[in-house]
């Protein structure tokens, strides 16, 4: 009784909805879904519906369905789904487990909403990114080798303090240029084109020289280093060097001048671990779970005097766990901040 009103109520919803029992047959499907495929409840029920996601996608969605299924726990994902008129639209399902007054699991229910524009959209958008980095890079090439010229000839001819500005510029716009690498790396990542080229090499020796190089950039900066490792790793060393720049950038920008950078590596024999701490103004409790989002920046009127377009973290969390690795993050406001990241020995 209880499902049959169920039924009735789910038939009104907007978005499309369907039921599968215990043993994966599905019971109903909704008038919502029923007007987007075109078919019959029963021929949706007969798995009508299963032959028609697009080829790319249902080698996916049925491996994630059965995964979740044995595991009675939620899902989410994306597919291409054909429609009544033969077209192929994307829909975003949210599967969740159902359970009985007994807590004896009874199925799943899921619902369905047809996202098509928007993945055109960001299509689009991936597009005029990838467009818009590609013509701003040669301008930028050019005026970084005049910035150059012009700082060799204020050394050439004793003008320090000429050379500190032309230092200043090219600062500046090596963090333009480093903006534009990140948009291009996270277009990649988004459309799974990101690629990584695998090689073995010591993680102390890779750690050392992103410091170093830190240390160059950030002269007025105390960056402590603590503890070593002569552990191999299996990582694309440009990859994990960005990773581990965005997280040192970020300890830098959210930090005092005359506060420490405390960098501490060590490792157990079967992991390498590197933590950066900071003594900046450190991350509300309600902030940390989103920290790692992209395009996340923390709320409030003093984060808000700090640029960045909240693509760093979310850059190198994505990059790390390329590497089966992991990172973490604890902080106390106004106290520190503490990235801790793991990677596997060889």
């Amino acid at each position: 009784m209880l499902e049959n009103s169920f039924f009735k109520i789910a038939n009104e919803a907007p978005v499309m909805m369907w039921v599968a029992d215990p043993n994966q047959n599905f019971i109903f499907f909704n008038s919502s879904w029923l007007d987007f495929r075109g078919e019959t409840l029963e021929d949706e029920k007969a798995g009508n519906w299963v032959e028609n996601i697009h080829c790319k996608d249902v080698t996916r969605v049925n491996r994630q369905f059965e995964k979740n299924f044995k595991n009675q726990k939620p899902y989410k994902l994306e597919y291409r789904l054909k429609r009544h008129d033969g077209t192929y639209r994307w829909i975003l399902e949210n599967g969740t487990p159902r359970f009985n007054k007994d807590d004896a699991f009874s199925g799943f229910i899921g619902s369905c909403v047809d996202i098509h524009e928007i993945k055109e959209l960001e299509k689009r958008k991936e597009k005029f990114i990838t467009a818009a980095s590609h013509e701003l890079r040669t301008p930028l090439t050019t005026l970084n080798v005049y910035l150059h010229l012009i700082d060799d000839y204020f050394k050439q001819n004793q003008l320090p303090d000429f050379g500190q500005y032309a230092n200043g510029a090219i600062r500046q716009l090596n963090k333009v240029n480093n903006l534009i690498e990140q948009l291009l790396d996270l277009n990649k990542i988004q459309s799974g084109a990101l690629s990584y080229e695998f090689r073995e090499i010591s993680f102390g020796v890779l750690a050392s020289a992103i410091i170093d190089r830190m240390r160059i950039l950030h002269p007025s900066r105390n960056i402590l280093l603590k503890g070593k490792s002569e552990a191999v790793i299996s990582c694309d060393p440009e990859k994990l060097s960005q990773a581990i720049e965005n997280i040192l950038n970020n300890s830098l920008k959210f930090s005092e001048e005359d506060t420490d950078i405390l960098i501490m590596i060590k490792e157990d024999g079967k992991n390498v671990f590197l933590d950066v701490k900071d003594f900046g103004i450190g991350i509300a409790k309600e902030y940390l779970p989103k920290i790692f989002d992209r395009f996340y920046r923390i709320p409030g009127t003093k984060e808000e005097t700090y640029p960045g377009l909240g693509m760093g973290l979310y850059l190198s969390q994505k990059i790390i766990k390329k590497h089966n690795g992991r990172i973490n993050v604890e902080s106390v406001e106004n106290e520190y901040t503490k990235f801790s990241i793991q990677i596997p020995l060889i």
